[in-house]
């Protein structure tokens, strides 16, 4: 039997389904990130309340639900029938009358849950904005590396860093305003997550985001255009991957757009090992 827990706080979901999501740390990565996040602090994302659910069976978590609105839905892989849980997941949020804007998760489950969410909703469709790759590396392989070095970000940099990072939002179809680039730089830099590769100046940036118990995420790659094809990408990611592996992390993880041959091809190349897909849909009239 299917059961929908809600918590009010982030370290509830954390202290019941934590060990579950565990299991699959990178294939959940952003679960678990965003479970973290929510933990130190509930308003990360917003000031609206996040949504936490864990979902069990027999009293054993086998799937997690969280939603910073107006942000999509975000689930993990679920160990037990998707179609079933999707169909108890789904009648607990009517229930509870929560507007949800869209799904991202494993490709089986966000496509299980918007063909339950849109089922007898007249005018309602589900559209695919993404198609994800999850990566894993835990050892890098020997790449040529093409000339500058990695650095940390500082504020010197957060007027470009703010440009490169409305650029990047843009690319992945979650643009952002003005404001709101500034002040994701601004804290980037302050965090000391934001790397550059500098090659007479920043060329490429990655970012370390959401770190998990044993590993962390790698997001964020940009190169403008004028400096693209000229293998600093490839070298930024290497470079900050072979650093986070050398410290307290046993592997980083990423996402990869399926529409994006190069960026497949680079992370491949770079020792990352392809894990599972993920779809991210929006629900649109």
């Amino acid at each position: 039997m299917v059961e929908i827990q809600s918590h009010d706080d982030a370290n509830e979901l954390i202290s019941l389904s934590g060990a579950y999501l565990e299991l699959n740390e990178s294939e959940n990565n952003l679960p678990i990130g965003l479970a973290y996040r929510l933990a130190k602090n509930p308003r990360y994302y917003g000031p609206e309340s996040p949504l936490l659910l864990s979902i069990l069976e027999q009293g054993r978590a086998v799937g997690v639900a969280i939603m910073t609105p107006p942000r999509r839905l975000i689930l993990s892989r679920f160990e037990t029938s998707v179609e079933v849980a999707m169909a108890h997941l789904t009648r607990y949020l009517r229930g509870i009358d929560t507007p949800i804007p869209g799904v991202t998760g494993p490709a089986t489950e966000a496509q299980a849950f918007s063909e339950c969410w849109t089922e007898e909703r007249a005018g309602i469709s589900a559209r695919v904005v993404m198609r994800l790759r999850v990566f894993e590396a835990r050892i890098v392989a020997d790449v040529p590396l093409s000339p500058g070095k990695l650095r940390l970000a500082c504020m010197a940099d957060h007027p470009l860093m703010t440009q490169w990072i409305a650029a990047f939002s843009e690319t992945i179809g979650e643009p952002v305003d003005v404001d709101q680039a500034k002040s994701n730089a601004q804290q980037y830099i302050k965090d000391r997550l934001l790397y550059i590769w500098d090659d007479g100046g920043p060329v490429s940036i990655a970012t370390e985001t959401r770190p998990i118990r044993n590993g962390t995420t790698i997001s964020t790659v940009y190169t403008p255009p004028e400096h693209r094809s000229k293998g600093y990408a490839t070298s930024c990611v290497w470079s900050l991957t072979k650093k986070l592996l050398s410290g307290r992390y046993s592997f980083c993880n990423l996402y990869t757009d399926l529409s994006n041959p190069t960026s497949n091809s680079i992370y491949t190349k770079i020792g990352y090992v392809p894990l599972g897909d993920a779809l991210s849909f929006d629900f649109v009239p």
